[in-house]
């Protein structure tokens, strides 16, 4: 299959990892242009290929087969809409935009158009992840009657360095929660209710930085989600699975997702059953073991996947419309957190 030439909108930490995985995997993708207003003097020239200061300036010089939106989450709308100008096929980080109204712009501008996309949940691209969905779809722990999810970790001082991180957009919400409702949409199904809570009195800045949600799906399945960038703790995603060298492996899992039947802790997949068939009560004897699961680097797979969107016609795992509904029901955690109202999120159908 041949591989895509890309340039990459933004080269802040998650632009420069997709263009360390694009140019680690020539055979799925070709570095073509870089487009970023405030790039260090000599930060290029590794990557040898052209720098923009705007993407309408390289539009003007070529047009790549795709690109990727890496850009900070207020300007996702308006690269987003040039791409569709430009029929050009798009990735765009998380959040898909800041807002439930310039999502619905952008979804209308992608429908007309035609250009396929992907939104940068690329936690469902986790072999665990992929491991435990399966398990889920087979069955394996009966029907979803609720999960648990803690997401926890303090940043330190030197990261809310920059303003944007300070400032309402750029706390835990739309930077870290964003990635564990849709992990909970992934495994569990479509969320109708959402009731939230927010706080911002450990560090007092003008965002939160510590929230909590509980969330009831289509199923009945309930979950209840504790986000925060104040507490220190071994119970995050990253922590449990490895996925990011940053973070210090814990092995420790963050998720448990019960059935009927069974429960699930994830990322390190272990499976709580009867020991037993037809024996599922309390005072009965269960059984723990871990699952076998194979290890990928959940980037390169997202750009494989991207290749196959745009070559092969693959159905995406995460086009703008699903992850407009992440971000739908992300802003009704906060919203209810202001309000103190339970509300069902103005999801897309």
């Amino acid at each position: 299959m041949q591989p895509l030439n890309i340039a990459v909108f933004g080269a802040g930490l998650i632009g420069k990892k997709h263009i360390n995985t694009i140019l680690a995997r020539p055979d799925l993708a070709t570095l073509v242009a870089v487009v970023d207003p405030v790039l260090p003097a000599g930060q290029s020239s590794a990557w040898q290929v052209p720098v923009f200061e705007d993407a309408g300036g390289m539009f003007e010089t070529l047009k790549p087969d795709a690109v990727i939106i890496a850009s900070p989450n207020n300007v996702h709308l308006e690269q987003g809409l040039l791409c569709c100008r430009q029929g050009v096929h798009f990735l765009v980080e998380k959040p898909v935009t800041s807002t439930w109204e310039d999502a619905a712009q952008l979804m209308d501008a992608v429908h007309k158009c035609g250009v396929h996309t992907l939104v940068g949940h690329h936690r469902r691209y986790l072999a665990p992840v992929q491991a435990a969905k399966k398990v889920i779809e087979r069955g394996e722990l009966g029907r979803l009657v609720s999960a648990s999810v803690v997401w926890s970790t303090r940043k330190p001082d030197a990261y809310f360095d920059a303003t944007w991180r300070r400032t309402a957009g750029g706390g835990p919400l739309l930077i870290n929660a964003i990635h564990e409702i849709d992990m909970l949409r992934y495994l569990c199904g479509e969320v109708v209710a959402v009731r939230g809570m927010k706080s911002h009195k450990h560090r007092n800045f003008e965002v939160e930085d510590t929230a909590a949600a509980l969330l009831e799906f289509e199923n009945g399945c309930l979950a209840t989600l504790v986000c925060s960038d104040a507490g220190l703790s071994p119970w995050t995603i990253e922590q449990g699975s490895g996925e990011n060298p940053t973070f210090a492996f814990t092995h420790e899992s963050s998720y448990r997702i019960i059935g009927t039947l069974g429960s699930l802790e994830v990322p390190v997949l272990r499976k709580w059953r009867a020991q037993l068939p037809g024996q599922e009560a309390w005072d009965r004897p269960l059984v723990g073991e871990y699952l076998l699961h194979s290890h990928w680097d959940a980037h390169e797979a997202q750009l494989s996947h991207l290749q196959r969107v745009i070559r092969a016609g693959e159905a995406p795992i995460c086009s703008v419309a699903d992850g407009a509904k992440t971000l739908a029901v992300t802003l009704a955690v906060g919203e209810d957190g202001e309000t103190g109202v339970s509300r069902r999120p103005a999801i897309c159908p």
